[in-house]
């Protein structure tokens, strides 16, 4: 898709995408971004997912009367 390939995380009702021109990559196609989501990067990618849960409910719990 436009050159770029979409790496995109899913848990529950909340998403995470993450777009990568094929032209940042040296070559090595999908392998290559396997290489980039190391175990380090998916710790943050739950660490975000967290803070996104906690942010939706506080906005939500503010909305309720």
């Amino acid at each position: 898709m436009n050159q770029k390939y979409i790496v995109k995380f899913e848990q529950g009702t909340l998403e995470q995408s993450y777009k990568l021109a094929e032209l940042d990559l040296s070559g090595g196609g999908v392998n290559e971004i396997f290489q980039i989501i190391d175990e380090a990067f998916i710790q943050t990618v739950i660490s975000r997912f967290k803070d996104m849960r906690k942010d939706f409910r506080e906005a939500y719990q503010r909305q309720q009367y």
